[in-house]
């Protein structure tokens, strides 16, 4: 048999493959229902997320893969995202959109920028050191100091000289000079970045997806099953509920170090590698609100303290059905480091002025439902550790027939799409190993 541990897109994917090889297989999942971080939130006449998920993807085959899944109402969408800094509301990305902005800051962006790109034209490019020296490399030191380092800082909470850069190629637009001049004078600059156009359900939220990859496994997604321990020697997972079952191959999408935790048989220094992968938590507090104020485009970033989250988005203004007329479907994230407790009363406070100092919410405005959500874990550091930590593991754990999958499985910074292909991914991996 193979077992797939953890019911998110990732093992979901993986199960849809397993079954059309006609292979035996079970996903096991501890909550008691799939999904993962992405499931969707029923609340009275409002839909959430548990936090902001939008299917972009990038890849023509996967992209037919994951519309083709039947059942699920899909819509392609413009992005329409948002850079909230100085009181001004600027296009995404904030580097090609600096117009509005007081000339003297604009004039100091342009200027820092060409500096290092004239300093990489005559010096050639310098290897950066840690994500703090890539950011100024790649957007110059006013930009960085306005936004790149404050966004940031809120986002990762730790200090950018502690972190590497690795996630920031498909993430990050590192645009040309011309393209900065264009947004400087006015120009909007239209398809930058990675996720320009996505896709997310008419109806349902993206929990839409999760139900039509689910549906047809039926019995074989196990919801309540929570691994609490693996035998790497004997091959045999338990479950909290007293279940034994033998595998020939696990595919693991859960938490990596959680899965470390859990194993029976892995060497010390894998267990110090475990030891050493951080990350941090979010809090996404969803809001239904009846009669809120401006709430402008998809979602907005926000890099200034005086707001207490490093996002706000607003999911009625992608699928208008998650809320009714009217209302406003709002969602806003504020990372913790991991071992931080949080009180979360405190926070929907904070939460709550800082919409208000925003204008979200005014007089008159209604908050009708509130869900908050802990992410934990909600995004992997890219410390100095991770890398070397991530290979160990993953090579003893495909030594004992554990494939590692998906963002957390993988102990990475995957977006939807690239979740859902690692699944597919470790699904082939996993169905090979039958002939060997």
């Amino acid at each position: 048999m193979i077992l797939v541990l953890g019911g998110g897109v990732t093992g979901l994917a993986a199960g849809r493959v397993l079954e059309a090889a006609g292979e035996d297989f079970l996903v096991l999942e501890r909550e008691d229902e799939p999904g993962g971080w992405c499931r969707s939130i029923p609340a009275g006449k409002y839909t959430f997320d548990m936090s902001g998920h939008f299917l972009h993807v990038s890849d023509p085959v996967l992209r037919e893969w994951i519309l083709g899944v039947p059942g699920v109402p899909w819509r392609e969408v413009e992005r329409d995202a948002r850079i909230l800094l100085k009181g001004r509301l600027t296009p995404y990305p904030f580097q090609v959109h600096l117009n509005g902005h007081a000339p003297a800051f604009v004039s100091r962006c342009l200027a820092d920028f060409a500096a290092q790109r004239i300093r990489a034209a005559i010096h050639g490019d310098r290897t950066p050191n840690h994500l703090a020296e890539w950011l100024i490399q790649r957007f110059g030191k006013a930009m960085c100091e306005a936004f790149f380092f404050p966004y940031n800082g809120k986002m990762w909470r730790t200090p950018l000289a502690r972190l590497g850069y690795e996630w920031t190629d498909w993430s990050v637009p590192v645009p040309r000079f011309e393209d900065l001049l264009d947004g400087a004078s006015g120009g909007v600059r239209k398809g930058m970045g990675y996720n320009a156009r996505f896709h997310y359900p008419a109806r349902g939220g993206i929990g839409a997806l999760v139900g039509a990859l689910a549906r047809p496994l039926g019995a074989r997604v196990r919801t309540g099953a929570r691994v609490a321990r693996i035998d790497l020697r004997r091959k045999v997972v338990h479950t909290s509920a007293g279940d034994a079952l033998p595998y020939r191959a696990v595919i693991s999408t859960i938490p990596l170090p959680g899965l470390a935790a859990c194993s029976e048989g892995l060497s010390s220094s894998a267990r110090r590698a475990a030891s050493s992968l951080k990350w941090v938590k979010v809090l996404a507090i969803n809001l239904g609100i009846c009669g809120a104020g401006p709430t402008p485009g998809h979602w907005m970033y926000v890099p200034e303290p005086r707001y207490p989250f490093f996002r706000v988005g607003f999911l009625s203004n992608v699928a208008p059905s998650s809320a009714p007329r009217g209302c406003a479907s709002v969602f806003v994230e504020k990372s913790f480091p991991a071992n931080a407790r949080v009180n979360v009363d405190r926070e929907i406070g904070k939460a709550v002025r800082g919409l208000k100092r925003m204008g979200v919410l005014r007089g008159g405005s209604r908050i009708e439902e509130l869900r908050p959500v802990m992410l934990d874990p909600g995004y992997v550091l890219f410390d100095g550790a991770r890398s070397k930590g991530v290979s160990l593991l993953a090579g003893e754990f495909a030594r004992r027939d554990v494939i590692l999958a998906g963002r957390y499985g993988a102990w990475d910074y995957f977006g939807m799409d690239r979740s859902i292909a690692d699944g597919l991914r470790a699904a082939g991996l996993a169905a090979r190993s039958h002939g060997r």
